[in-house]
């Protein structure tokens, strides 16, 4: 009966004189949410201010119908909606997305909960282990061990204990990241693991990590005849800087496994032991992908790097421009525009590794589109990972050079890229980057480019006409259909590109999202009207997104 009433008075309320609050919540709760809006907006004509508190409300209950309408689009776009908020009060409705049936769903939802300081995040993260996706398991466990969780060490090693052997690599990181006693005593044993890629990956993890109580272990390994374990155990004693280790690393370094000798004499390098630094110059002059890398800690090895950017193959010039990239060496600038910027080629980039896993380098791979759905591996993925990172550490370069690599994306179109690039010129906010966003701001047939560079000079506060711009943009794109999202990298795949790669939108939907939050972030009456708006009179599957960025904007 009451229910019945509310409503009466919510078909009747222009006869009845002021507006109520009831009326707006009650509309929103019945699905009315177009005419809650504009009920709400009256409201907000009436009285001449926002009330922060139905604001909330609103959001709230939107984002509980996206969360549980059925729909696995719209309840990732609820759990984006929630993580954009930040959100600590709809722990709720991370429940849902922890019962997804989507695993992306599923995985997002972990990214969220993981950036969370609450005590209800272990609990839904405790859930996740009871996910018929392995891929989602092992991500809440990477999430708990990033948290130290104090009860986490017992559900891993259960997740561990239920899978084959030969999957137990994956564990030993996550053993050595908790760090507690528990964990430590179970990754001492599992360096007798019966498996050797387990006890490889326990070793190098212990390592990782500046473990040297397990120095006993890993010298005893030394001295095994295994070929892969003794590379492993070098580079580990290496890591470890054990200097009584010596005699058994100059033994190594006379291997005819060519790995292992490299991975002995960089050991003994990092000891100050420089004479064996000539074995790894050697190798690397005869193009040995995984030596290359290693010349970063060689002194003096800068003018090899640069002759091996003449190099007729290019997966030797890639991997020496890397290094000569965290030098900050502005010579591979050539080298690495042509990893930045796609061409017919369609070069993508693996990361392969020596038996012992110890070694490291990049493979370039032409076609790599087709070849990742050949070999069912995210080539794409990775690619654009390593080359969003190769975009960052440009930024360490003398600014003439990375204003010149941003000045090639800029006229390639290389729209992967632009968001971080934009990104990188605004924080370094000096003249010069700030001149060539205005430049291009006014890049002509590139209105995706223009509109990022108008939104980060609105941000910088530069003198124009960019705020305004940007906003006639956003409400152009009212009715762009829904945000999109890039595939995920599994916390597995994205190691070896620092790039967080968490839930992000494709680029116009990226667009989309940063001009509104750059309007939320102000936290003025204008920025919340024209989200409200957005909300009322855009696509119905964009409210619920909008609806967290409406929920940051009166935070």
């Amino acid at each position: 009966m009451g229910r019945f009433l509310l409503l009466i008075l919510t078909l009747f309320s222009p006869l009845c004189g002021a507006i109520s609050k009831n009326q707006v919540l009650y509309l929103m709760q019945a699905g009315e949410v177009k005419r809650g809006i504009k009920l709400y907006q009256d409201y907000v004509i009436e009285n001449g201010k926002h009330d922060f508190s139905i604001l909330e409300q609103m959001s709230y209950i939107l984002l509980k119908q996206g969360a549980t309408n059925g729909d696995e689009e719209t309840l990732l776009l609820s759990m984006y909606g929630l993580g954009i908020a930040g959100s600590t009060e709809g722990m709720d409705l991370y429940e849902l997305g922890m019962k997804s049936q989507n695993p992306m769903t599923q995985m997002a939802t972990i990214q969220f909960l993981s950036h969370l300081q609450e005590d209800g995040v272990e609990r839904l993260l405790f859930k996740a282990f009871s996910s018929p996706f392995l891929l989602i398991r092992m991500e809440a466990a990477h999430a708990l061990a990033l948290r130290r969780s104090d009860t986490v060490v017992g559900m891993i090693d259960s997740l561990m204990q239920k899978l084959p052997p030969y999957f137990h690599v994956y564990f030993p990181e996550l053993f050595a990241m908790i760090g507690t006693p528990d964990a430590m005593g179970i990754l001492k044993r599992m360096v007798g693991h019966p498996y050797l890629n387990v006890r490889l990956a326990s070793i190098l993890s212990a390592a990782k990590y500046g473990r040297d109580d397990f120095l006993t272990q890993i010298r005893a390994g030394i001295t095994h005849s295994n070929q892969a374990e003794q590379e492993t155990c070098a580079a580990a004693l290496g890591f470890l800087k054990d200097s009584h280790s010596i005699p058994l690393l100059k033994n190594l370094s006379n291997s005819s496994y060519i790995d292992v000798k490299l991975a002995a004499c960089h050991a003994l390098s990092k000891l100050g032991e420089t004479s064996f630094q000539e074995s790894i110059v050697e190798s690397a002059l005869h193009k040995n992908p995984l030596a290359i890398p290693i010349l970063f800690d060689i002194p003096n090895g800068e003018m090899l790097l640069t002759e091996l950017l003449s190099d007729y193959q290019f997966q030797t010039r890639a991997n020496a421009a890397l290094v000569l990239l965290k030098k900050r060496n502005p010579k591979c600038v050539p080298t690495i525009m042509q990893m930045l910027i796609k061409d017919e080629r369609d070069l993508g980039f693996q990361p392969v590794y020596s038996l012992g896993h110890a070694l490291m380098a990049w493979k370039v791979i032409p076609s790599a589109t087709h070849y990742g759905k050949k070999m069912k591996q995210d080539i794409v993925g990775i690619s654009l990972a390593l080359r969003e990172q190769i975009l960052q550490n440009a930024l360490e370069l003398p600014q003439e050079d990375f204003l010149k690599i941003a000045r090639t994306i800029f006229q390639k179109k290389e729209n992967e890229l632009i968001p971080l690039l934009v990104h990188l010129l605004e924080n370094l906010k000096t003249p010069e980057a700030i001149a060539l966003l205005q430049e291009e701001s006014s890049h002509a047939g590139a209105p995706f480019i223009r509109t990022y560079c108008h939104l980060a000079l609105s941000r910088l506060g530069v003198e124009g006409p960019h705020r305004e711009l940007l906003i006639q943009w956003i409400e152009s794109q009212k009715n762009h259909e829904l945000f999109q999202f890039r595939e995920m990298l599994s916390w597995t795949e994205r190691k070896e590109a620092t790039s967080s790669f968490v839930l992000t939108p494709k680029e116009t939907s990226r667009l989309l999202i940063e001009g509104y939050e750059a309007l939320a972030d102000r936290h003025e009456k204008e920025g919340i009207d024209i989200l409200l708006s957005a909300i009322r009179e855009g696509h119905e599957k964009n409210r619920f997104a909008l609806a967290g960025l409406l929920l940051k904007a009166i935070q």
